[in-house]
């Protein structure tokens, strides 16, 4: 009789998380990491990168007009054109 194995009174874990799948800790951390989800990391990025070469041409093109005409003001036109156009290639 001395080599029989006691059988575990109760019900087994596999019984116990179908019937109780959550307890305090699971349903606790669910609620940090939906917290964690909605306030500190940022909403969906895309992670498709805005193309900006339609509006560089149209910028290069107003450049090359404003620097053809010999004038004061169109020159700094082309120079307030060519710092946009320096500032949308850094971005």
């Amino acid at each position: 009789m001395a080599d029989i194995p006691y059988s575990e009174i109760g019900i087994t874990q596999e019984t116990r998380e179908a019937m109780y799948p959550d307890n305090y800790s699971d349903k606790l951390g669910k609620v940090y990491h939906n917290l964690i989800d909605e306030i500190v990391r940022p909403a969906h990025i895309d992670s498709n990168v805005p193309d900006h070469s339609i509006l560089l041409d149209e910028l290069a093109i107003m450049y090359e007009a404003n620097m053809t005409i010999a004038n004061e003001q169109t020159r700094f036109n082309a120079s307030v054109l060519r710092a946009a156009i320096n500032v949308i290639r850094a971005l």
